[in-house]
């Protein structure tokens, strides 16, 4: 699976908009109204404003698979305080997806992400910046009912389960490498976090494994 595209909803697009094109150096368009979108490599991240909105959302960007050192000091470069675990670790190791990743927050609170994932034998040996977050390869969902969500994706949208990770009620990913639904029941906390996860607007246009493009809105 491939995420092209997520709109996400703020209520603070100026410091967004700001913080991913100062400090991370992003491409940024501000062509629509209330809305900006952000290029992260071959997808594009949208925030539209909302004055009242105060939920937040999880998200990640895949970057070359032998770069979570070069993403880490690039990022602390930046002025950003990466998320530690209850052991005060930095970088987490996800073993069973052959993975690393580190996690901060943006100015809205969103928790993102940058994971490097060894099976997509992407390296590069060129120094870590803004072309080096290759694409969106996560974002969250949040739901009452997570296996009713799992089945829903395989049947109207052809996304299958990550073979990577065995679904559990309360948690799963489903898609690929290259692109990652990460379904979580609400009221659970976010990974790393005390943050329960709670219900946003949200909109992705993904391409399946089999080249076909769907659009998905969630309330």
């Amino acid at each position: 699976m491939k995420i092209l595209s997520i709109k996400l909803e703020t209520a603070a697009l100026g410091a967004l908009a700001d913080f991913y094109r100062s400090v991370l150096g992003l491409h940024v368009v501000t062509a629509e109204p209330g809305t900006v979108h952000i290029q992260i490599g071959s997808s594009w991240l949208a925030f539209t404003e909302n004055p009242g909105f105060k939920s937040i959302y999880h998200f990640a960007f895949n970057i070359p698979c032998n770069q979570i050192r070069e993403a880490m000091a690039w990022l602390e470069r930046s002025g950003l305080e990466l998320i530690a675990n209850d052991k005060g670790e930095t970088q987490m190791d996800f073993s069973n997806w052959h993975a690393e990743a580190a996690y901060f927050y943006d100015p809205a609170g969103n928790i993102v992400e940058l994971i490097a994932r060894r099976d997509l034998q992407n390296e590069s040996s060129q120094p870590f910046g803004r072309e080096s977050l290759l694409e969106i390869s996560e974002i969250g969902i949040v739901t009452t009912d997570v296996p009713a969500w799992n089945e829903r994706a395989e049947r109207e949208y052809g996304v299958l389960p990550f073979e990577k990770q065995v679904p559990s009620p309360e948690f799963s990913a489903l898609g690929t490498d290259t692109g990652l639904f990460i379904v979580v029941t609400e009221g659970r906390n976010w990974f790393l976090t005390e943050i329960p996860a709670t219900r946003a607007p949200l909109e992705v246009t993904l391409e399946n494994d089999l080249g076909e493009v769907f659009t998905i809105r969630e309330s």
